[in-house]
């Protein structure tokens, strides 16, 4: 682990962060034409949807961890957002904040 530590301690959201990018799992389905990534060993996870980034995140409950994401029809997401092509990212807070505008997703 990273040994990061503020004035009130070592930062877990980051060193969080850190593991789970070392530990994605990633898969595109062409014929669901979906996106999906995980963060870390599978755990119970709440599915909100994302309207600022159109996409699926996967929140652990109680920590409100962020695990996972999924985006469907990426294809149509892929050109929206990234209209000159090459490679993508997605900027994740490691926690999810709770209230907002966030959407269970059906």
């Amino acid at each position: 682990m990273a040994d990061d530590t503020r004035d009130d301690g070592p930062d877990y959201a980051e060193e969080n962060a850190l593991r789970n990018a070392s530990e994605s799992l990633h898969n595109y389905d062409p014929a669901a034409d979906t996106f999906t990534a995980l963060f870390g060993a599978p755990v119970p996870a709440a599915t909100i949807y994302d309207e600022e980034r159109e996409i699926l995140v996967r929140v652990e409950p109680q920590s409100r961890a962020v695990v996972g994401f999924t985006i469907p029809n990426f294809k149509a997401w892929y050109a929206k957002n990234y209209p000159g092509g090459g490679e993508w990212e997605l900027d994740l807070p490691p926690i999810w904040p709770a209230g907002g505008n966030e959407s269970p997703a059906e």
